[in-house]
């Protein structure tokens, strides 16, 4: 909904709902091509969500949290927000790069100060977590400074959910697109009396993006105070993606494509790629220039030549069959807890970039471990103790391997899939010597 896709589906001369239709496709399309799976793809055009929607209004109105007035200000189409002055660059939008409408209209206004100080103070004692703290700063910040009650609704605007406590000729008021999208939230879960909604609700994280912290961290919770619902347990809030310094939009264009990195380098390493520029809680640039090198140096010649090398070394000098897991290298062994406990502390905090850091950084110091202990001259040394090193390094490598495949697996599952399966079979005996795992091929 909104006045946005309003104007993309009219200059594209079709229904917004077709344009919509055909929007949701895409993104289903793309769902599959990147691997991503999910329990219920939300649509707000959907018959359950806008009677939700209605329901949760109601409360609104009933808590007398809603009144008219009017609104005149500049209103960015593209971020679908009332904008200051003050904000713009050179008179546009810093996001968008388009000039704002200056607008005046009756609007129905939500009171959001009156939750104001008790969303502050839910903050502040972390009864509402908001990670990381640098976010948690900028939301106190903005209520610090003086946040405004909102609109709740548009006037003229046809695409969008009827509101229906107005007395102006029916459809002069449509619900704002931002507090209809939040909503969905509880719609999906089928508020106000599903099942799921008593099952689930509240929900324990909410991921969202930098630029709609506002949206999520302040009016989403005082619409739920509202409608005396529960609060998210916790809210992360991830940067932003940019390409020379600017914030990647599709009304400026300077986007990158993931489908086109999927057909390029597959599903798991497109995720690998994006997630290994920087830490998931700051804005960076992303170099689509730099994909092919660090696919090389990470993937193909880095966690895939040494699951190569490694198994090819089992298969050639001992069958794959290796024993337990008795007589480990010391060194390895302490090297890997401490890269678990790491790992673990930063994935269970959000530290996507550093858990893969850890990772990377245990996958070097198994290729040092074999380039000191030389597997291919220990070969040549038939004697018992000449044996027993070899059967140390070798079960040392597949300790570490099956550490890494785990610790891999939230970020790789399909190519770790694969590391399983062809290990699993290299554990019974099954493969040939000519056999091998080929797991990231260079680009």
């Amino acid at each position: 909904h909104g006045s946005k896709i309003e104007e993309k589906a009219k200059k594209e001369n079709k229904d917004p709902q077709k344009f919509t239709d055909e929007i949701a496709q895409s993104y289903l399309s793309a769902w599959k091509s990147l691997g991503i799976e999910y329990t219920d793809f939300i649509r707000t055009t959907s018959e359950k969500h806008k009677n939700g929607v209605l329901e949760f209004v109601k409360k609104l109105w009933d808590a007398g949290d809603i009144y008219e007035g009017e609104y005149e200000g500049l209103y960015c189409v593209g971020c679908e927000n009332f904008v200051l002055e003050r904000n713009l660059a050179d008179g546009l939008c810093p996001d968008h790069l388009i000039a704002p409408q200056k607008i005046k209209e009756k609007n129905y206004f939500f009171n959001l100060k009156k939750y104001l100080p008790e969303i502050k103070k839910k903050i502040e004692s972390g009864e509402l977590k908001i990670i990381p703290d640098s976010r948690k700063n900028e939301t106190l910040a903005m209520i610090e400074s003086g946040v405004s009650d909102f609109s709740i609704t548009r006037e003229g605007l046809k695409w969008g959910i009827p509101f229906p406590y107005d007395n102006s000729p029916a459809g002069e008021q449509t619900i704002y697109v931002w507090a209809d999208a939040l909503i969905n939230y509880a719609t999906i879960l089928d508020y106000p009396d599903g099942e799921n909604f008593k099952k689930y609700w509240p929900p324990d994280l909410h991921i969202i993006g930098a630029d709609i912290n506002k949206f999520h961290s302040i009016f989403w919770p005082a619409m739920l105070m509202s409608a005396d619902l529960p609060l998210p347990e916790e809210i992360f809030i991830h940067g932003l993606f940019t390409v020379n310094g600017q914030k990647m939009s599709k009304t400026i264009g300077n986007i990158i494509d993931p489908i086109e990195l999927v057909e390029k380098f597959g599903a798991d390493a497109a995720r690998y790629l994006l997630l290994s520029q920087f830490p998931a809680s700051e804005h960076g640039d992303v170099k689509a220039e730099e994909f092919a090198r660090k696919y090389n140096s990470d993937l193909a010649n880095g966690i895939g030549n040494l699951l190569e090398r490694s198994f090819t070394m089992m298969l050639d000098y001992r069958s794959g069959l290796l024993g337990d897991k008795n007589g480990l290298d010391e060194k390895i062994k302490s090297s890997a807890e401490e890269t678990e406990k790491s790992y673990e502390n930063n994935f269970e905090n959000y530290k996507l970039y550093e858990a893969l850091a850890d990772i990377f950084a245990f996958i070097k110091k198994l290729d040092v471990y074999i380039n000191e202990e030389k597997p291919w001259i220990l070969n040549k040394n038939k004697s018992a103790d000449g044996r027993r090193k070899m059967d140390e390094v070798l079960k040392s490598l597949l300790f570490g391997i099956e550490k890494i495949i785990v610790w891999l697996e939230p970020f790789m599952p399909s190519k770790m899939a694969e590391a399983k399966n062809y290990l699993a079979k290299l554990k019974k005996g099954e493969l040939k010597k000519e056999d091998r795992l080929g797991l990231f091929k260079r680009k």
